[in-house]
């Protein structure tokens, strides 16, 4: 279910939003207008892998668990909770995503849809400009996170060919 919202409400809970915080509120506000609330189930997706993302969601109550497939075997790489945001891929062109969410309880989301958001970083660049940077924040440590997880599960004598395409060692 969708439902309008209050435009200073939702300004206000977005200053504590991981990718929001530290705008004024006069940007808060801008952002505000796009948003929707949804309203979303135990089950539901919110995005598959390789698909295209057409909305970002900021939780705002509830789980969602985050999995990618790896040799056929859904492996969870995080989970979702109130005031973080997914997915990030809806700031990337193609906005691809690189991991599958689904709703482990049921829950509460403010969507913000691409087009109309991306239309408003456009518009007011200094938006923009503190979207990308805390963007970049946030997958630098999710990246750090990863690299320390696969560092902990090698043999140390292993070796990593950073020959292969999109390494980076």
């Amino acid at each position: 279910m969708v439902y309008r919202v209050d435009v200073k409400h939702i300004g206000h809970y977005l200053e504590e939003v991981d990718i929001f915080r530290g705008l004024s509120e006069r940007h808060l506000e801008r952002i505000a207008a796009l948003c929707e609330e949804r309203e979303f189930s135990e089950g539901d997706y919110l995005g598959v892998q390789n698909e295209v993302s057409e909305s970002l969601y900021v939780i705002t109550r509830g789980e969602i668990v985050v999995t990618t497939t790896s040799k056929g075997v859904d492996v969870v790489v995080r989970r979702v909770k109130s005031k973080e945001t997914l997915p990030v891929a809806v700031l990337f062109e193609p906005p691809r995503m690189v991991t599958t969410a689904r709703a482990a309880t049921d829950g509460k989301a403010i969507v913000i849809p691409r087009v109309r958001f991306m239309e408003l970083c456009e518009l007011e660049p200094r938006i923009g400009m503190h979207i990308y940077k805390a963007v970049c924040g946030v997958l630098m440590s999710r990246y750090r996170y990863t690299l320390e997880r696969l560092a902990e599960s090698l043999d140390p004598a292993s070796h990593l060919d950073p020959a292969w395409k999109g390494a980076e060692v």
